[in-house]
């Protein structure tokens, strides 16, 4: 298992990711269970790879709630199967990773809603499947 980290301050304060590279899809699909037991195993089938976001946290404060992100920056995990990483999946999963941090550091609604939800998995596919038609030997 591969396991690294990606960051950008881009826009606002730095925010990072976990890369984790999963030697196979059972690997990497139970791994995406424990992260997100909710979603059910069945969710998982036919899936080659997966951002799992931070979790936005609420807490009162006697007067209000107030709700924070992570104070370290810590955005959330990208996770991949080995055999399975291919430039489509990387940047679909990159959209998520990307829409997550300008949840962050900017708006937690990015027009696509506050969380993962279709039309954000929509503009992934799209933008992946656009992604991987480029030619590789562009100038």
């Amino acid at each position: 298992m591969k396991r690294f980290s990606i960051a950008t301050d881009r826009i606002g304060p730095r925010c990072w990711c976990w890369v984790v590279v999963h030697p196979d899809l059972d690997h990497f699909r139970a791994a995406a269970i424990r992260t997100a037991p909710w979603h059910g195993t069945a969710y998982w089938d036919g899936c080659l790879g997966c951002f799992q976001p931070v979790a936005y946290r609420e807490r009162h404060d006697g007067e209000a709630w107030v709700g924070r992100w992570p104070a370290n920056g810590y955005a959330g995990i990208l996770r991949l199967a080995e055999g399975h990483v291919s430039p489509e999946i990387v940047a679909h999963e990159l959209v998520h990773a990307s829409a997550q941090i300008y949840r962050m550091n900017v708006d937690r609604d990015v027009r696509l809603g506050d969380d993962c939800g279709e039309r954000e998995e929509q503009l992934a596919y799209i933008y992946g499947e656009l992604f991987a038609s480029l030619p590789r030997d562009l100038p």
